[in-house]
């Protein structure tokens, strides 16, 4: 069997490491879901001729979907007219995608601080051939918003390959591993939470362990973009678009990375588990794995209550990095 290994910076405590080391004992899904604001996509409209108003139209419309208009979708918008100077960063992004008469393109980007990902473009696409609505919300991703904002510790995307024996095979792996999950991770006992600083009882939310999987069929149109944020995540994911795939999302709908085929396993479902459901001892977003998705969810005003966490005022601890057998 072929192992493809994927490197990630890990809360301390996933190393077994000593207890003075943690921040808190909040479980990192909880902490995630309340304090790790979800970092924003970009929208590029690259063009060299005037928008028509349909075409302005339909840019305008994603714009007030945004979170930058005051609305809840972590995207932005910028339209660049490339008859003028661009900055050197955006030059260096888009050089060679228009050419002189090509009509307007609509470039989506993954957020700038989603340092693992191999490139930055998620998709492409002539400006007339955006679906306004595909991009702003999906069945799929709404699914996982509305699964993460009643309390799971994470929703597994699960990507169907098309050959029915191999999902149905991954399929069952997950969901048996995640059974004994939900029978054997335990939270910390209430007596060790509440002695914790970062520990508030009035908080609505009920603090639980549990987990849930999303089926999503690559096939579907009303989710290609979606899939097209999975699979360009990882360098070689879209040479392995014939096998399963399991993705799993916490917090705000930040992706952890992926297990294919063979990878979906025991051993990898539960080493994940026992990632969220630990106590939170490195609170610095960005030195956790992953990166987040595009949804249109208002999680401030969904989360709601006294948050059960705070920020760390302690001394910023380095993330340490450990391999994890994810795919093939």
């Amino acid at each position: 069997m072929t192992w493809r290994l994927t490197t990630f910076a890990a809360c301390l405590f996933f190393m077994n490491v000593n207890e003075t080391v943690r921040a808190c004992n909040v479980p990192v899904f909880r902490y995630a879901l309340e304090r790790w604001q979800s970092d924003n996509y970009e929208l590029l409209v690259l063009h060299q001729r005037d928008l028509t108003l349909e075409e302005q139209q339909k840019v305008d419309k994603i714009r007030q979907a945004t979170r930058p208009s005051g609305a809840a979708l972590n995207l932005s918008v910028r339209e660049c007219d490339l008859r003028t100077k661009i900055d050197r960063q955006l030059e260096g992004l888009t050089r060679g995608l228009v050419k002189q008469k090509d009509p307007p393109l609509a470039v989506l980007l993954y957020s700038a601080n989603s340092r693992e990902v191999p490139d930055r473009i998620v998709t492409k696409m002539p400006l007339d051939d955006l679906n306004v609505e595909s991009l702003i919300a999906s069945p799929v991703r709404q699914e996982v918003a509305k699964q993460l904002l009643e309390g799971q510790s994470a929703v597994w995307i699960f990507v169907t390959s098309g050959n029915q024996i191999q999902d149905a095979d991954a399929l069952r792996r997950l969901e048996n591993q995640i059974e004994w999950n939900r029978a054997n991770l335990k939270l910390p006992e209430q007596d060790v939470l509440e002695a914790d600083e970062f520990f508030d009882q009035e908080n609505p939310i009920e603090l639980k362990i549990d987990f849930s999987i999303v089926k999503l069929d690559r096939d579907d149109p009303r989710e290609d973009f979606l899939i097209a944020m999975l699979m360009g995540s990882e360098s070689d994911l879209v040479d392995l678009a014939n096998q399963p795939m399991a993705f799993p999302v916490i917090g705000r709908g930040r992706v952890l990375y992926a297990l294919v085929g063979q990878g979906i396993y025991k051993d990898t479902i539960e080493m994940a588990s026992k990632f969220v459901v630990g106590p939170c001892s490195c609170q610095v977003k960005d030195q956790n794995p992953g990166f987040d998705l595009l949804l249109n969810t208002d999680w401030d005003s969904k989360v709601s209550g006294k948050p059960l966490s705070r920020p760390s005022t302690g001394e910023k601890k380095a993330p340490v990095l450990i391999q994890i057998p994810s795919g093939k």
